[in-house]
Parts: structure tokens; sequence; C-alpha cells
């Protein structure tokens, strides 16, 4: 291979990787083979061996590139300053989370919900996937300052929690896990596709918010 530059090499693995991102919206994490990606991306097989390896190596860039899109941590913070009370922190961290949800379905959503399937399904390839992606950052700095706002105010006594805090998280994080994986599959794979079920995002997260509150002894409007 002639000598080439550390830009001509930057410029040609992006064309791979922004072509890799595409067939992700269209085709399964699971199913996706490296002709996909060479049809897509128009480069040769001969050539692509020449930026990565195997597909694998794609993938965990396609992952990485799309966690890195998705950094909002600075909109959080924004978010906590703005609020003065912790029942408006919850429910405008619950309405980002839900507007989030529904721009970002057919990448970040679909694409985490598919990793799971594979990684379930190829234990090997699990373990040379997962110890290469760097995690999303923001999802849990997200949930932090949700649990946060939670502790500061049953601590306060503003909170006056129902249940015990293990079950209180273990609901949360299942309901939220929930319908991402059901708007995922309705939005990305026609599932559930009636005129009796339209799921959206922002509603359902608005709506598993009031159950919090409830939860939490509070209801949405009061201070």
């Amino acid at each position: 291979m002639p000598k080439v530059s550390h830009e001509y090499v930057l410029e040609k693995k992006k064309k791979i990787l922004e072509a890799a991102i595409e067939v992700c919206k269209v085709k399964p994490l699971f199913d996706i083979t490296m002709r996909d990606i060479i049809k897509a991306s128009g480069v040769s097989q001969g050539g692509i061996y020449r930026y990565y390896s195997d597909l694998d190596e794609i993938l965990v860039d396609v992952i990485n590139q799309v966690n890195a899109n998705a950094d909002y941590k600075q909109i959080i913070d924004e978010i906590i300053s703005t609020s003065n009370s912790p029942t408006k922190t919850i429910i405008k961290l619950f309405t980002f989370l839900g507007e989030y949800i529904k721009e970002n379905v057919s990448t970040v959503g679909k694409i985490q919900f598919e990793l799971t399937i594979l990684c379930a399904n190829n234990p090997d390839r699990q373990k040379k996937i997962l110890s290469n992606i760097v995690e999303n950052e923001s999802g849990q700095y997200l949930m932090q300052q949700i649990f946060h706002s939670i502790h500061e105010g049953i601590t306060s006594g503003y909170f006056q929690l129902e249940i015990s805090i293990e079950e209180l998280s273990t609901f949360m994080m299942t309901s939220i896990d929930g319908i991402v994986r059901d708007v995922v599959l309705q939005k990305c794979y026609g599932m559930f596709l009636n005129k009796h079920v339209q799921l959206d995002e922002i509603r359902l997260m608005n709506t598993f918010c009031k159950s919090v509150l409830l939860l939490l002894g509070r209801r949405e409007g009061e201070e």
C-alpha cells in the first residue's frame, strides 16, 4: 500500500463510518455484513480492510460515534440551574428525556437495542465489542441527577416516598428501558402499528413522570 497521510486515512475512515451509520438505520446491527458497508461506502473490498480489520471494528466505531454525538450533560446542568424545586427539576429532566428519545430513536435507540441482541447471541463478539466501546456518560449523568433530586427531596421532607428507594430505582430503570424498547420496536420495526396504539415518547415519559411523583407523595403542579 502506498504511503498516505494521516489526514487521508482519517477521511477514508470517516467515509466508511458515515456509510456504516446509514446502514445501521435501515438494517439490524446483528444482520449487517461487511458487504453491506462496502456497498454503501463505495470502497472496494480490498480497500476497506486497509482501514478496518473486520466488521466488529467498524461497529465499535459506529457505536462510539453515536455515543459521542449524544453528549447532553450541559443541557442537564442548565435544566437543574433553572429549576426552583425538586418536582420541577424531575419534570423537566423527564421531559427532556422524552424529547431526546423521540429525536434519536432511529440512531441511538435502535443501535443500543440491537447491540443487546447481538451480544446476547454472540458471546465471543460481545467481549470484543463491549471492551472497546466508550460508554455514553450523559445517560448515566441524567439518571444520577434525577436520583440526586429525589434524595434531596426525601432528606428535606419535600418528598414522602411511598415505597423503598430500591423499589423506586428498579421501577424507574425498567420502565425507561421498556419505553425505549417498545418505541424502537414500533418506530424501527413496525410492531404495534394500529390506530389504538400510537406510541409517543414525550407523552409516555410525561405519564411515567407523574407516576414517579405520585410515588414520591407529590403531584405535578404542586410546589
